[in-house]
């Protein structure tokens, strides 16, 4: 593998497929949830399946990032701050718009994927810094 497909962890052939994985496994217990009642055993269990499945692809990355070189280390390291930063001024910026009237966003649904886009974007930039 490049050291350019080596340090863009989150556009990498594997990632990828693990993360539409996990995203198919959320889809279908969140959709096969639905026919149970709220707080039934197996909504809560099909609840901890998609945590689990969540959790994975959030992990994935970070065993992969321990194997980097240290100017790799570094654009991942700026990538992820990037993308906490961005996250935490979206999130603290609509909650304020939901108390001056906007519609309630349901974060657990939108909080990783959101952080994940600004990471893929954020290493963009940063390998591009460092060419």
């Amino acid at each position: 593998m490049t050291t350019r497909g080596q340090g863009n962890i989150c556009w990498n052939t594997r990632f990828i497929i693990t993360a539409a994985g996990a995203a198919l496994i959320v889809v279908a217990a969140a959709l096969v949830s639905k026919r149970y009642p709220l707080g039934s055993p197996p909504r809560i269990g099909l609840a901890l399946l998609e945590g689990a499945a969540t959790a994975f692809v959030i992990l994935v990355p970070w065993r992969q990032m321990r194997r980097l070189d240290e100017l790799q280390q570094r654009v991942q390291l700026e990538a992820l701050a990037a993308a906490f930063f961005v996250t935490g001024i979206l999130g603290a910026g609509y909650g304020f718009l939901e108390s001056a009237g906007l519609p309630h966003l349901d974060w657990g649904a939108w909080i990783w994927p959101v952080m994940a886009f600004v990471w893929g974007g954020a290493q963009i930039i940063a390998m591009r810094r460092y060419r």
